[in-house]
């Protein structure tokens, strides 16, 4: 009886962490209900297996850059840019970790899986909510993460199995990882109170492909539908894998392997490097950290639409139509997922129903 007393007043700290930390995690579950939703969806329109998305979810759990993986496991195999294409979509982590220095400090292997899997959400709630009176704020954050975690990877996989049986076309669907960029780069935007790294961005995007995408240096999303995603495959081959590169088994996983790995390098080397410095965090790299972002994911939004041509097909008509409403919507409710499920929606009409 004693014993079981002892292991009840051990789990208690354990179960008042968990409830306390179960409701700050609502509005992230209901995000990510939607948009893992829609990821794994979008993951069966480009004909990739179904338990692609829980896969990546698991050991990337790279939002944005889950999408990006997606349409590279198309191409040929290209280890070293999809590494440094996942450094720079996942580069505001490292920024993450110097403001987590602290705390995540102290709490052992639980501090290993909180930096392991700090996302954007996860982020926003831990660098400033605070445990009740009485909760352990170790397991408090640790729930935090763990539970967006699950919400990510259980909704990526019931879209996944959704998107292998829906009776409808998808071709469109893939427009939700440009309007998920546009948003991004506006809730960036509207930080800022200087613009130039945003725009200096864009500019050396729109710049650079011009001379060079199609010579020497391939970019990892060469290849890519215009709104910067695979082209869905024929409905006869759906549920398969399509291998536009002729990746074999071991590159298919060395590709996701290296993709996590750069993941993984944004979220620990701030914990690495300043750790053991007691959390001084020099000024040059703070600067950068404010104004880096928005030139990133504006370089990613040009690098998406890099495939439309204006003189042929649709001219970019429905591109520049939904983005347009992504960004009245944001501008209107402010609302992620209003935005990005307003602009999809508005891509996937225009290309089915209009041109």
């Amino acid at each position: 009886m004693q014993e079981q007393n002892e292991t009840n007043l051990n789990r208690a700290p354990v179960w008042r962490a968990f409830r306390a930390a179960a409701p700050q995690t609502l509005p992230v579950f209901a995000g990510y209900l939607v948009l893992g939703l829609g990821y794994g969806i979008y993951v069966q329109s480009l004909g990739l297996p179904v338990w692609l998305p829980p896969l990546m979810g698991t050991v990337v759990y790279g939002g944005s850059l889950e999408f990006v993986l997606a349409s590279l496991l198309l191409g040929s195999f290209a280890p070293v840019s999809a590494f440094l294409m996942a450094l720079m979509i996942q580069a505001r982590h490292l920024f993450y970790g110097l403001t987590m220095l602290q705390r995540y400090r102290g709490y052992g292997l639980r501090s290993a899986y909180m930096i392991f899997a700090m996302s954007d959400e996860t982020f926003s709630i831990t660098c400033s909510a605070e445990p009740p009176e009485g909760v352990d704020k170790g397991w408090f954050m640790f729930f935090i993460t763990l539970l967006d975690q699950i919400y990510w990877v259980a909704s990526a996989a019931m879209g996944a199995a959704l998107g292998s049986v829906l009776p409808f076309s998808t071709e469109g669907v893939d427009f939700v990882m440009t309007a998920m960029f546009v948003v991004i780069f506006l809730n960036q935007w509207e930080k800022e109170k200087q613009h130039a790294s945003a725009i200096i961005g864009i500019a050396a995007a729109a710049g650079l492909p011009a001379h060079l995408r199609l010579r020497q240096l391939p970019h990892p999303l060469d290849g890519l539908h215009p709104c910067g995603t695979a082209a869905a495959p024929p409905p006869s081959h759906r549920g398969q894998r399509k291998r536009g590169g002729k990746m074999s088994n071991i590159q298919f996983i060395l590709t996701i392997a290296v993709c996590a790995a750069a993941t993984m390098l944004t979220r620990f080397l701030p914990f690495l490097v300043f750790g053991s410095r007691g959390g001084k965090v020099p000024e040059v790299v703070e600067y950068l950290g404010h104004v880096l972002p928005a030139a990133i994911f504006g370089m990613l939004i040009v690098y998406c639409l890099k495939g439309v041509s204006l003189t042929s097909g649709s001219h970019g008509i429905p591109e520049a139509i939904a983005i347009g409403v992504t960004v009245a919507l944001h501008k209107w409710k402010h609302q992620t997922l209003v935005s990005i499920a307003g602009g999809t929606l508005c891509y996937v009409l225009l290309v089915q129903m209009v041109f």
